[in-house]
Parts: structure tokens; sequence; C-alpha cells
């Protein structure tokens, strides 16, 4: 009865009002009501009734069960027996009762169908739960909202029956005792590497259970002893529902702590010199006086999803987000709107890497019954799409929440208490066709080529089609560490800046394959001195051609900004070929690209006494010209800082 519940929230009690027969005889009647049954069976029947007025709702089975006893065709006695089997979740009897009432009199109360679908629903039965709420909803004057009820669990019964027949690949693997414990363990994220898993553990306080976060790091082929992250994130209030970003250095999370604008807000903290700093409320625009928890940081750390019950929602839950602004500030947040939300319960956001998958939980989609899993993907003009269930065994009557879907698409980790009995800690592979795009990361330490020193510098990932920045952020200021996710499908320019330093920049072609493994890349920035040179990796011509390709703006711009900040520098720019054609071709075709260049910084503003240019043909290879990736290499342009004053 409980995925009945979930739809049309009644006890019996209060559900039963009570619907009695006609008190007139039928013609040809076959059964007894109350006006013809025995006398020894009324007295049965009025016992139970007296004591579902005591609200003594399972000890009222006996009497109504001597009433039928007593008399077989009482058809009264056989409803009663059926809602209040139904109720004390014995859906076998509850249907033969109804059944039997159905051979007495098929149309004595209309409200039996919908109580015997409730038994077929909970038996699996969904081909008869079809049946019973088609014939339930025939009958006219039905209350509005048991007939929105009837619908909604008809939609979940067509879709549970199809879903049954065409299950799809379901391998739950626990995650070991090193996680999972004899308490409840719930609300998984993990770093985009997977080397860290951060999740909410119940533990006992005292009277009261208290929720915490634990952490564990996958060390060569298991994960480490989970251990608590410590007082400065876990109070002794209720704090759970988080979300790290791909570095794993912040975290947004829910808490019922003091101090909140409602039941529970959500609060952000980030990690300085190894410690996590003191949890920060989001403030008023994020948080409001109802309940708001689940969030879910996008991978540039610009859009912020959660769940939230406050007012002017479609249900009792929605999904919202909120994108921050140019000043760093969380702005009003914006329902996810009528595609993602519905009248129910929506909730568990899970935004991908890959910036175009959304994951989540919905009751009110159609689905198994209870809360199941669902993906949506983001359209080129920014509309979510229709959301579609993950599929059967994954999505079960029981609610599936608490899941976080790996960077590379191919695991999800989850909580689920449907395979041992107690809310643990599992992973699985994800099916085909509800992964998400493809997305890697590069990471790794920016520091001073000169010191050593561990630098805070500029991270951008740049889409070099469109010129829209992809993903920016800073390395960490005491480690110098940085991952950013790469996205499939493009081709990006990677640069790293700080003032001070010349620029370092990576080319990014993943627009016509998918790398098969992450990158690792160490950073060493030059500080700006006379005699350093940078190879710029995005400028791009025409095959055998000094025209500029569009996408070499990106990069151009970022040199045009470099010279600007560095009024007193002047460079030279260089072109280079490899060693394929004439010394003759290849020194004019050199020279030529580097004048290109220097057109484009003279247009951008730069005065052109502080550039020159040279072209160096073959002159001068950085790598083999023995092979195609060597000679790839050799054609570049590049610039040399020629003067400081």
């Amino acid at each position: 009865m409980k995925n009945f519940q979930i739809i049309l929230t009644f006890t019996f009690s209060l559900f039963i009002f009570i619907v009695t027969l006609s008190s007139s005889k039928c013609d040809a009647q076959n059964y007894h009501n109350l006006n013809t049954a025995t006398k020894k069976a009324l007295k049965y029947y009025a016992d139970g009734k007296d004591l579902l007025n005591a609200q003594k709702d399972a000890e009222a089975i006996k009497p109504f069960e001597q009433a039928v006893t007593e008399d077989p065709v009482f058809i009264d006695a056989w409803l009663m027996l059926g809602e209040l089997y139904n109720e004390n979740q014995e859906y076998e009897k509850g249907k033969k009762a109804f059944e039997t009432s159905f051979s007495l009199k098929p149309d004595a109360r209309s409200s039996a169908y919908y109580f015997v679908a409730e038994s077929y629903w909970n038996l699996n039965d969904y081909e008869n739960t079809i049946k019973a709420l088609k014939k339930y909803l025939a009958f006219q004057n039905l209350p509005p909202e048991w007939i929105e009820s009837s619908k909604h669990i008809l939609m979940n019964a067509i879709f549970a029956k199809e879903a049954m027949k065409h299950p799809v690949p379901f391998n739950p693997i626990h995650l070991s005792d090193s996680v999972n414990t004899k308490y409840q363990e719930a609300f998984p994220t993990l770093t985009a590497d997977e080397n860290t898993l951060v999740f909410m553990r119940r533990d006992p306080a005292g009277k009261d259970w208290n929720e915490d976060f634990y952490i564990s790091h996958f060390n060569k082929d298991h994960w480490t002893n989970a251990r608590n992250m410590g007082d400065a994130l876990n109070s002794i209030y209720q704090d759970g529902a988080m979300s790290l970003t791909n570095l794993g250095n912040e975290m947004y999370f829910a808490s019922d702590r003091k101090g909140g604008f409602g039941t529970q807000d959500i609060y952000y903290s980030q990690k300085k010199n190894n410690q996590w700093t003191y949890p920060e409320n989001l403030g008023a625009t994020i948080n409001s006086v109802s309940w708001e928890s689940q969030p879910s940081i996008s991978a540039d750390g610009k859009t912020l999803y959660f769940v939230s019950s406050r007012s002017g929602g479609y249900g009792g839950s929605d999904i919202y987000m909120s994108v921050k602004d140019a000043k760093g500030l969380w702005p009003k947040p914006v329902n996810l709107g009528p595609t993602i939300n519905t009248k129910f319960e929506d909730q568990s956001p899970f935004i991908h890497s890959d910036g175009q998958t959304l994951y989540f939980s919905s009751k009110g989609h159609p689905g198994m019954g209870g809360a199941d899993i669902f993906y949506s993907r983001l359209d080129s003009v920014g509309n979510w799409g229709e959301p579609i269930n993950m599929g059967y065994p994954i999505n079960t009557k029981n609610d599936e929440l608490s899941f976080t879907v790996s960077l590379d698409g191919k695991k999800v980790f989850y909580s689920s208490e449907k395979v041992k009995g107690d809310l643990d800690l599992y992973a699985f592979d994800m099916p085909e066709s509800a992964k998400p795009k493809p997305v890697t990361y590069l990471k790794g330490i920016i520091s001073n080529v000169t010191t050593n020193e561990f630098l805070e510098a500029s991270v951008q990932l740049i889409d070099l089609e469109s010129g829209n920045i992809i993903n920016s952020f800073s390395s960490v200021a005491t480690t110098g560490e940085y991952l950013i996710s790469i996205p499939s499908g493009k081709n990006y320019a990677f640069n790293v800046s700080k003032k001070g330093f010349l620029f370092h920049s990576e080319n990014f072609s993943l627009a016509d394959h998918n790398p098969t493994e992450p990158y690792q890349l160490n950073i060493q920035l030059q500080p700006v001195k006379t005699g350093e040179s940078v190879v710029l990796k995005n400028i791009f011509f025409e095959t055998n051609s000094f025209e500029l390709k569009k996408e070499s703006t990106v990069e151009l711009d970022k040199l045009v900004q470099l010279l600007k900040e560095n009024a007193a520098m002047k460079i030279e720019i260089g072109g280079h070929t490899d060693n394929v054609g004439s010394d003759e071709s290849n020194q004019k075709l050199s020279e030529n690209r580097a004048k290109a260049v220097n057109d484009y910084l003279v247009q951008a503003g730069i005065v052109a006494t502080r550039l020159t240019y040279k072209g160096y043909g073959k002159t001068k290879p950085i790598a083999t010209n023995d092979t195609e990736d060597g000679r790839s290499r050799n054609r570049r342009t590049e610039f040399t800082v020629t003067s400081m004053q």
C-alpha cells in the first residue's frame, strides 16, 4: 500500500467514509447486504465497525471475517475486509476479498475497483491493476482527487508492465565495509578523478541520530577506511546531501543548523591549507523560509542546482537552478519548469560535467511507483528534453535517491537498501543509453619555473569555435593544484595566466574523437622578462596559407591582453615551418604568417613600434621532422619578449 499512499495520502480510518450499499432490495439478488444479511453476520459486522470507530483497524479484521464465514454472500463485509487486508498489507487476501465481492455484484461500489487495483499493484500484477483502474475511471461522479490519483497510478502501471518486460543491465556492487557500516550511508559525491568519495553517515550520537560527513580515498584497488571530516564541517545538527567541485576543494551541502533561513539551508565551505573553512550560508536568495537541500554544483562552479519546497513551485518539492553572476553572487534561483518538475516530489538533482545531462529523482513522471531516477538532456537552445526513466531494475517501487555519476559516465554511485536491507553505498554500470556526453579531465600543478613556488593562476577552457569560456577558475594557492573537466565533441584552447607571468596555452582537439585516458600536465609559468618565449598553440592557418582561421582569435586576444597589461613589453613574433617543401617557400610562408599575427595585434590597438616579426622557415625545429607529430610541432607561431623597457 506504500506506493498508493505516495500518490494519494490517506489512512484507513480517513479513507473509509463508509459507503454502504443501497438498503433497498434488488431484483434477482445473489448477495446479501446490510438489509438482508443474517442477524449473526450483522452482529459481527457491527462489532467490526465499532473497532474501526475506535481506530483499532487491525483488530477489526476478525469480526468481519466472522461475518463472511457466517454469511458467505454478505457483500458489505467482503468489501470491508478487502480494504482492511490492504491496510494491513495482506494484499493477496485483499485481492480475493474484492474479487469475491465482484462475483456477487460487480458494480456494488465504485471505490472497490480503486482498492483492488491497490491489491494488484502491490502484488506486481500490473495487467489487472490497469484493468481495475480503467473500470474505476468509467464510473460517474468520482471525487476529483481520486480521479487524479487513479490516472497517475494507471500511468505508472502501464510503464511498469512494459519496463519489467525489458529490464536494463544492473549489477550493483557493494562499496565494501571500509565505507559501509551497520549504520546508514547515503548521498555519495565524487571528485572528477574518482579518487575521493564523500558521503553522509547517520551515526548514533546520544539519544539522537546525527548525520555527518565522511571521506574515503581510492587506493590502488580499494576504498580506504572512511573517516569523519571533523568539526569544521560537521555539527550537532543534521548535515548531509552534499556536492563536491571537481577538484574536491569546495563543497556545497544542506544542514538544519541554527541560524538558517528555513527548516534546512544550503551552505558552502572551501578547503584551505588542508582545512575546511567554517561553512557559509548561501543567503536569502538561495535559501528561503522553506526547505532547501540536495545541491549539485556544475563542473565550472558557476551553476547551482538544488531542491526546494518554497511556494510558487509545481509540487511538494521542485528542482531549481541559480547561475553565479560576475561579482560571484548567487542571484534568485529559477524553477526548471514543468518538463522537469511535477505536482509530486522532484529531487536529488545531479548535473553531469558534460553540462548537458541532468539526472534526478521523481515521483511524478511515469515510473515504477516510488521515486525513480530519470535523466534529461539540454538542447542547443537551452531547453530540457523530456525526462527518460532509467528503467527496471535500477528503479523499483522503492525510492531511488542520492546518487552521483562518474566523470566518464560509466559508473553510478548511489545509496540503496534493496540489496542488503539497510542503507549502504553501491556502484553500478551506467546503461549505454543513459550515459552522458563523454568527458575527460586535465589535472596537474601550476608553479613558478624560476622558484618552483606554487601559484594561484587563472585557468580557462575555451571553445575555439564559439569563443565561449567553458570553464574558468583558479588553481589552489597553497598547492598549485588544478583539475578541469573537458567535454568531448569540440576543439578547445586551454589557457593558464597570472599577472607578472607569460601565459601558457595548450590545444585539445576533441571534435572527432573521445580520449580514453585523462590528461595530466604540470605547468611552470615563466615570469615576464626579456628573452622568454611562448609557443602560441592555438594559432591556426589555412593549409599552405597565411590566412588566420577564426579559431585563432581566442589566443590572439590573450596575447593582446598580455601586451596591454605590460605596457613596456616589446615582442618579436616568429613563424616556423617543418622541412616539407623548398627553403624559399617555407621562409616566405613563415614570414607571412608572422606578419598576419603582427597585423592582428596592430588592429587590436597595440602600437606597431612594440612589435617585430620574422619568418624562420625550417631553421629552428623543436622536434624531429621524421614523424607527422614532430612536423606538426615544428609548424608553429611563437613570440619572444625582446624588451621590457
